[in-house]
């Protein structure tokens, strides 16, 4: 039985994808797999820090890998969704404290 290997030897290069009309990200591509990796999970200047070569760094434990650019699109416009509402829950909770803050020193008076 020869073939099967669980052993996974990436070469990753840097890719560039559009996201939108002029927006253009860096990204990693495995050639191995064909995988390209979530720029905003992993840090790509340590997987693929060459433009112009590969790199054989080994694949990040805590990253999101996606087969097509379309769904690495979608992933990142989550990632900016869920940044929004961490945006807006960190106002709103911050606008919370500054009211209590105002009821303690009217009540100090």
């Amino acid at each position: 039985m020869s073939g099967l290997s669980y052993y996974w030897e990436p070469r990753w290069i840097r890719k560039s994808v559009t996201i939108a009309d002029g927006i253009v990200i860096e990204t990693c591509l495995d050639l191995t797999t064909n995988l390209l990796v979530c720029p905003l999970c992993v840090d790509i200047d340590k997987l693929c820090p060459y433009r112009d070569r590969e790199s054989d760094a080994a694949p990040p434990t805590n990253a999101s890998y996606f087969f097509s650019e379309e769904d690495l699109v979608r992933h990142i416009y989550a990632h900016k969704e869920a940044l929004w509402k961490h945006a807006i829950a960190y106002t709103e909770a911050e606008e919370e404290e500054e009211g209590e803050q105002e009821e303690e020193e009217e009540e100090e008076k």
